[in-house]
């Protein structure tokens, strides 16, 4: 009960927000309305299509366009986070009763997890999938002393739906799987038990392997980079959040301190069977790269799995008045996060929707893009509108070069003739700053790295934008490059036309 109690609080932020302040939950729900309507309206069809691909990262892709039917998109996407929060709950929950026989108070520390940045960031797919991907785990472990091969097809189906849902996901499956078939190898290390062992995880990849190997379309990115260094704050960061770019790492200290002193002390017990696969996240987690086949972020995906794991291997063994205060006080860091993360959403939401009404006042068609004024927002994070502007995607039906168009990744494409004016990858998926409008309107690089690796398809851009939403946070404005004229002032952002020059009739 407490578990559930748990999982519903940890949702309620998501339905009491017009929209989740998440950086790319704007560009996920303009694919979803485009792949709902088969981006049938004139409007957008000028600009996207839908071409459908055994693409490993399809979970929001199929599941909320079909519940879209029923509910309407926006709170078929927030069924689709909820569901994504609740298995984040309740799957470590399952694996304490696998592991254990019995669920205790250790998972209500997991579902703290719960809140990280696979979630604050809106890496949907991926969020969800390792939330199913626990359950998976859940099962194989609570099988395992009666696992025939006729429950092989059924893991199997379940590996392979989760490949679709996001590689990355299967392969922290595979890896916890892997390392867990490890562990009983210390307890019978014979050959016959191994080769069962291996015979058996084997085959419930076979399909995903082959959905890969002969399915998966070619031609994406296949770099790698880890910037280790740079990038272990974001790692530590990443595990627990209140919301975007807000670590708790008071919160995070104290857990860590709590599973300390109870495995020194000795009123805190760990599965030996977990020992292996603990260390293999650990590790992975410690080393993942920053990027990885075109995806960003791949370091930040694995701190979180590693702490709820950790508290879904260990029990509590304390008198029923001691175990009383820890479930009430975890209980009641559950409702404070909550709270911060609700009060967040809320004011980041209620900006989305003052944009929403105001791009609704577009022309049909609109070639809209994003810039940031990055003097008038200082200090403060501008990740969460980097893609507000694909919410004029809906509606009116715009173009805007940051919608996740990236091929080998999404199922939404680009039309060929707008192919060369929007990002291409990952590394182009951010907005320019206001300062690099001049020289980018003029097509010269000089010495801005930025502009010649983050925003070629920007040269020229008076030639192919007609209007720009300019981010500046209420605070004090830089001054606006000629070509760009007022169309509407907002309480955070502004509108305004781009006019182009004469330049533009050559192109």
């Amino acid at each position: 009960m407490a578990i559930a109690i748990a999982a519903f609080v940890l949702a309620l932020p998501v339905w009491l927000t017009p929209a989740p302040g998440m950086p790319d939950y704007p560009a996920h729900l303009a694919s979803y309305h485009l792949i709902a309507t088969n981006a049938a309206s004139p409007a957008v069809s000028h600009f996207y299509r839908i071409e459908w691909a055994f693409l490993p990262n399809l979970a929001g892709e199929i599941l909320v366009p079909l519940l879209s039917f029923v509910f309407g998109l926006d709170v078929a996407a927030k069924l689709f986070i909820t569901s994504g929060i609740a298995m984040w709950v309740v799957g470590p929950a399952l694996i304490q009763r696998a592991l254990f026989g019995r669920i205790g108070i250790a998972p209500l520390f997991a579902a703290l997890f719960a809140y990280n940045a696979n979630l604050t960031w809106g890496f949907l797919n991926y969020y969800f999938a390792v939330g199913a991907a626990f359950f998976v785990f859940a099962a194989w472990i609570a099988t395992e002393q009666r696992r025939s091969n006729f429950h092989l097809p059924g893991f199997a189906i379940a590996v392979l739906a989760i490949y679709f849902a996001h590689l990355f996901a299967v392969a922290t499956l595979l890896l916890l799987l892997g390392c867990y078939e490890l562990g009983g190898l210390t307890t019978n290390p014979s050959m016959k038990n191994a080769a069962r062992r291996f015979v058996q995880l084997a085959a419930i990849f076979v399909p995903a392997a082959l959905a890969y190997v002969f399915l998966k379309p070619s031609g994406g990115e296949v770099g790698v980079a880890f910037n280790l260094a740079d990038r272990m704050l974001d790692r530590l960061e990443s595990a627990l959040q209140l919301s975007y770019d807000n670590p708790s790492f008071v919160l995070l200290a104290l857990l860590v301190i709590l599973l300390v002193a109870g495995l020194w002390r000795g009123w805190i017990f760990a599965h030996r069977r977990m020992i292996v696969s603990l260390a293999a996240i650990a590790l992975a987690a410690l080393f993942a790269p920053e990027w990885a086949m075109g995806g960003w972020g791949v370091d930040l995906r694995l701190p979180a799995v590693l702490g709820a794991l950790l508290f879904a291997s260990v029990e509590f063994h304390l008198e029923n008045r001691k175990v009383t205060i820890l479930a009430a006080a975890c209980a009641a860091v559950v409702v404070t996060n909550a709270t911060i993360l609700a009060m967040d959403w809320r004011a980041t939401g209620k900006q989305f929707d003052e944009f929403r009404v105001a791009a609704r006042t577009l022309p049909l068609g609109t070639r809209l893009l994003t810039v940031l004024d990055g003097d008038a927002i200082g200090y403060r994070s501008d990740q969460p509108y980097w893609h507000m502007a694909e919410f004029a995607v809906i509606d009116p039906g715009a173009f805007t070069p940051l919608l996740f168009t990236t091929r080998d990744q999404h199922v939404v494409r680009l039309r060929p003739s707008y192919q060369a004016i929007a990002a291409g990858s990952a590394e182009q998926g951010s907005p320019p700053d206001i300062d690099e409008l001049n020289d980018l309107a003029a097509g010269q690089i000089d010495e801005d790295e930025d502009i010649a690796n983050v925003f070629p398809y920007l040269m020229r851009f008076q030639c192919h934008y007609d209007k720009a939403v300019v981010i500046h946070l209420n605070g004090p404005r830089s001054a606006v490059p000629s070509m760009l004229k007022l169309r509407h002032e907002g309480s955070f952002f502004a509108i305004y036309d781009i006019v182009p020059d004469a330049a533009c009739a050559k192109t």
